[in-house]
């Protein structure tokens, strides 16, 4: 049974017999890691992303978990000895007065507890002057879908920024000492080979690498059953057959050297980090391809790289990587 939340939460989500947290990611800042809690201060999503499955499911409607539940869950996460605590509502900011008053009242009674959460780059802009007061209270970094750095396929997937707006919010959020961790979708049946080439420029101009999960440049869109881009693509054409084992509609890009250099991309970064390799030089080999299948510059690892790639290593982040 799927529960879309429609009643009043009384509780917050038992846990028993889970695991303990030590078992789960952590908060790696710089040298020290810290046990982390997952909790929701709402279900759903207000917004209606094109390429998101939560419209499907939510239609554009979201459901705000109490704040006393919420406080009560982020307790027994502090009891299990979670140090910091990571908000996963898939857009932390669809309700700002309750997400401020959940932060709010979290700081007051645990005032040690840092934290982090996801939310849209228009909501970042929107709501430029809470950014002080979640800063105080403990907030790390933000997590933000970028998605892409064409403007036109921000608009096709109806994401509500523009890439000038993404480096905005970058920007915004470190006056406020919080960073940015990115998620991308470079892989869509709009993606040239320049556009990859400009997503990772863009990464190294705003100084982002160490922010971004590797496995986030070899990200291929789904199209799962009922997606809002299933119309879209059967006019265009760009809609194939449904793989029902990956539950998704098949799709190639235009060029098929956009879909070589994702197969080329996920392998790099699989194996670099089964190697253990650091975060800049899986980004050097990530950069090198990509700049080699766009003609932009000479393949290996020894493309120049701006001075500044190698700071802040030491950036908050969880132990685990995430996408989307």
């Amino acid at each position: 049974m799927v529960d879309l939340g429609r009643h009043r939460p009384v509780a917050p989500p038992a846990r028993y017999g889970l695991p303990p947290l030590e078992r789960y990611a952590h908060l790696a800042f710089g040298p020290e890691e810290r046990p982390v809690g997952y909790v929701e201060a709402s279900h759903g999503c207000l917004h209606r992303c094109r390429h998101c499955p939560i419209p499907v499911v939510y239609d554009g409607r979201i459901r705000i978990v109490p704040d006393d539940v919420v406080l009560a869950d982020i307790e027994a996460m502090v009891a299990g000895g979670a140090r910091h605590i990571t908000f996963g509502d898939p857009d932390f900011l669809n309700g700002p007065l309750h997400s401020r008053r959940v932060v709010a009242a979290m700081h007051d009674r645990f005032p040690e507890l840092t934290f982090d959460c996801t939310t849209k780059v228009e909501h970042i802009l929107r709501h430029a002057d809470l950014w002080p007061e979640m800063a105080a209270a403990g907030c790390l970094f933000v997590v933000s879908a970028f998605e892409t750095v064409n403007d036109e396929t921000l608009a096709l997937l109806d994401k509500g920024h523009t890439t000038a707006d993404a480096a905005a919010a970058v920007a915004l959020l470190r006056r406020h000492g919080i960073e940015i961790r990115p998620s991308f979708l470079p892989f869509t049946p709009w993606t040239s080979l320049d556009d990859v080439a400009d997503l990772v420029d863009f990464v190294a101009a705003l100084d982002l690498v160490p922010n971004v999960d590797p496995v986030q440049y070899a990200i291929r869109l789904l199209v799962p059953q009922g997606s809002l881009l299933e119309p879209i693509m059967a006019e265009q054409g760009r809609l194939g057959s449904y793989d029902a084992e990956r539950l998704t509609w098949s799709w190639a890009a235009q060029a098929p050297a956009v879909d070589e250099l994702q197969t080329r991309l996920a392998a790099i970064v699989e194996g670099a980090q089964t190697a253990g390799e650091p975060i800049g030089r899986i980004y050097r080999r990530v950069r090198a391809a990509v700049h080699a299948a766009a003609g932009r510059h000479a393949t290996g690892d020894a493309v120049d790289i701006p001075p500044f790639l190698g700071a802040g290593e030491g950036r908050p982040r969880l132990t685990e990587p995430w996408f989307c």
